[in-house]
């Protein structure tokens, strides 16, 4: 008798220790590159999913593409090789056009994320439309009229007539030159405002920030027209480490925009953007529900609600450009100096 109960006893913790499973869910997250916006993005992402899903066992797979579409082909096939996902996550441009046009990853759900234009990418023909190839997502900018709109606040409430020439610093990388191209496209509305464009050549590999910063600061040196300061638009380029200052420390010259608060805390004048930690649990909520449906195709490709409204007032005191007040409302806790 003693022997039954025994058993009774060890086998009552098996039964209670299986019920307490949990399920399995494999995620394969693939970055462009480890820069701040996308590795910030990630991290506030994998914690906002576990933190939804508490009931799941969820493993991140993490693959970084150097900044290379052809290494990420070759990691998606890795990935592969290794095991079915039950979704795949790109971080930016490169990444997610490795995912978009690999057909063996047709059947898995995808969700992109730090991709400022998906439609121009040719992940959907527009905003509020649905991809063919399973993938859904959010661009995390603003369009290009919202931008200059809000730089154009700036200078008629200085001087309204006057015309600034601004350079608009870009790479050959696909959302920072879509996004110059924007910019010049509606210009021409914009009196107060006049673009000189410069651009350099995109480098892969974080060791391709140092050289694409130093090919600008040699451009800018080099341009005739008299700036009076320069635009800085999303892509790796914003995210080197000391841009802002090692080009004022050789031209003198300050950014007016920059599509990141963390520019417009070390300089520049006025900026509009999605912060990491919005795009990670914005993203994290499309993926519980991507889950859930085991599909992306009927999600919308969308704008992120989230925007981020951040004023430099030392800036703007060094240019004598007074900051607007609805602007600094807008600002809440992003006004530096």
């Amino acid at each position: 008798m003693i022997r039954v109960l025994h058993l009774l006893f060890v086998f009552v913790p098996i039964v209670t220790f299986s019920a307490w499973a949990k399920e399995k869910v494999d995620i394969a997250i693939i970055e462009t590159l480890p820069v701040a916006i996308v590795t910030e993005s990630r991290i506030a992402f994998e914690a906002e999913l576990q933190r939804l899903m508490p009931d799941k066992d969820i493993h991140f797979r993490v693959y970084n593409a150097e900044g290379s579409v052809e290494q990420a082909n070759a990691l998606l096939s890795d990935m592969l090789a290794e095991s079915t996902p039950d979704l795949v996550v790109s971080l930016a441009t490169l990444a997610t056009r490795a995912v978009l046009n690999k057909d063996e990853l047709l059947s898995i759900p995808k969700l992109f994320m730090v991709v400022s234009e998906p439609v121009t990418e040719g992940i959907v023909p527009a905003f509020g439309a649905t991809s063919k190839r399973n993938i859904t997502g959010e661009s995390h900018v603003v369009n290009a009229t919202v931008k200059l709109d809000m730089l154009d606040g700036v200078f008629q409430a200085s001087e309204p007539v006057k015309t600034r020439k601004i350079a608009l610093l870009h790479t050959t990388y696909p959302s920072s030159f879509n996004a110059a191209s924007a910019l010049i496209a509606i210009q021409s509305a914009y009196q107060n405002i006049q673009f000189i464009p410069i651009k350099t050549p995109y480098i892969a590999k974080e060791a391709g920030l140092e050289t694409m910063k130093e090919d600008i600061i040699s451009l800018l040196k080099s341009e005739e027209t008299a700036l009076d300061g320069y635009w800085l638009s999303a892509g790796p380029l914003i995210e080197t480490p000391n841009l802002i200052a090692d080009i004022k420390k050789q031209t003198g010259l300050l950014p007016l925009f920059a599509e990141s608060v963390s520019a417009v805390k070390e300089g520049a004048l006025i900026g509009i953007v999605s912060q990491a930690q919005d795009i990670g649990v914005s993203a994290a909520k499309q993926a519980e529900r991507i889950l859930a449906l085991g599909s992306s195709e009927t999600i919308p490709v969308e704008q992120i609600e989230n925007f981020t409204v951040a004023v430099n007032v030392t800036t703007a005191i060094k240019l004598q450009l007074p900051i607007p007040s609805n602007y600094l409302r807008l600002s809440e806790q992003h006004v530096y100096q």
